[in-house]
């Protein structure tokens, strides 16, 4: 953290060890606090993943305002250097962007009350709702079944092996993954791909490829989205959980608008069953490997503060724990 940083959290009572030096804070006009991110950040250009420290500002932003002694602080975002130019409408020029753009446009109309966005970020925000109201897009669908061998998932990763245990937890499940019914549909790696018109590289908006949540559940009217770490603590997992769980609810609830589930010959992961009327966004770690800015008074903070987001309870979030070993897999 800059001098600069840590002086301006000083003034606003926020103590935060780790915030990236790559994110700007100005404080000239109190109480408004200017964050701005890097093109690279924002996807303008040599695009980093949203849930990267330098990139996930929902996080930073949601953090800093549980944090603060300051209940009455505004943030306005920014991105350095760009211009309305920078997005002249249409298609994005790269999916991390396209994320970036969805991201603004969601964050800012449901968090209104303390958010806004840079002059110039605000008409490019215009530009791309206008964007999504005049074409119609369409998702990508799972192409085959999940890997539920464990020794292979586990070649792929900590997380890939913790994803199976949990939705493969016998009568636990239930009780692990917070479902109120025992009938729910679960599945694991929910693509969260975009595209204009029909699905081709070429018509690519959001990221598509491996971009999935890491699973997902019906459970009653309620949709499930879980993004799952273990003993890897990142605040991302905020930015990603609103990513989601926004996507679901404009893919699989909104009606009347202007993006369709692809329909495949052949449904896989239960892709088809993924109905409901409202969207729970769900973060889940391992109980010693949550990131130190997410202690759990901040957690409960920040949970009321994305609660309160004028969606009328439709789209709601929580942070879970659960814990594990290697050998007796997961208890709840």
């Amino acid at each position: 953290m800059t001098p600069k940083q840590r002086g301006i959290f000083k003034s606003i009572g926020v103590t935060l060890g780790d915030f990236p030096d790559d994110i700007d804070l100005d404080d000239s006009k109190s109480p408004k606090l200017k964050m701005t991110l890097t093109q690279d950040a924002a996807g303008f250009s040599n695009p980093i993943n949203m849930q990267d420290t330098r990139a996930c500002f929902e996080a930073w932003c949601l953090i800093i305002k549980a944090k603060t002694s300051n209940p009455g602080l505004k943030i306005e975002l920014d991105v350095d250097g760009i211009t309305v130019a920078s997005y002249p409408g249409g298609k994005p020029a790269n999916g991390h962007l396209g994320r970036f753009l969805y991201r603004i446009l969601k964050f800012s109309e449901q968090y209104n009350k303390w958010f806004e966005l840079s002059p110039a970020l605000e008409e490019i925000k215009k530009s791309f709702k206008n964007y999504l109201n005049t074409k119609k897009f369409e998702t990508n669908a799972p192409l085959n079944e999940a890997e539920t061998n464990l020794d292979k998932l586990l070649n792929k990763g900590l997380e890939s092996y913790v994803e199976q245990l949990l939705v493969d937890t016998g009568s636990n499940k239930t009780k692990i993954l917070k479902l109120s019914s025992e009938n729910a549909i679960v599945g694991r790696q929910l693509p969260v791909g975009l595209f204009e018109g029909t699905k081709a590289k070429a018509h690519m908006v959001f990221t598509g490829g491996t971009s999935a949540a890491d699973f997902w559940a019906v459970d009653g009217d309620t949709i499930k989205v879980y993004e799952l770490k273990s003993k890897n603590p990142m605040v991302g997992i905020i930015t990603e959980i609103f990513f989601y769980s926004n996507y679901v609810y404009d893919v699989f609830i909104e009606k009347g608008n202007r993006i369709f589930p692809y329909k495949p010959k052949k449904y896989y992961r239960n892709y088809d069953k993924i109905k409901g009327k409202k969207v729970q966004g769900i973060m889940l770690s391992n109980s010693d490997g949550w990131h130190p800015s997410l202690d759990k008074l901040t957690r409960r903070k920040i949970t009321d503060i994305m609660n309160t987001n004028g969606t009328a309870g439709i789209i709601q979030y929580v942070f879970f724990e659960y814990n594990f070993t290697m050998s007796i897999t997961v208890t709840p």
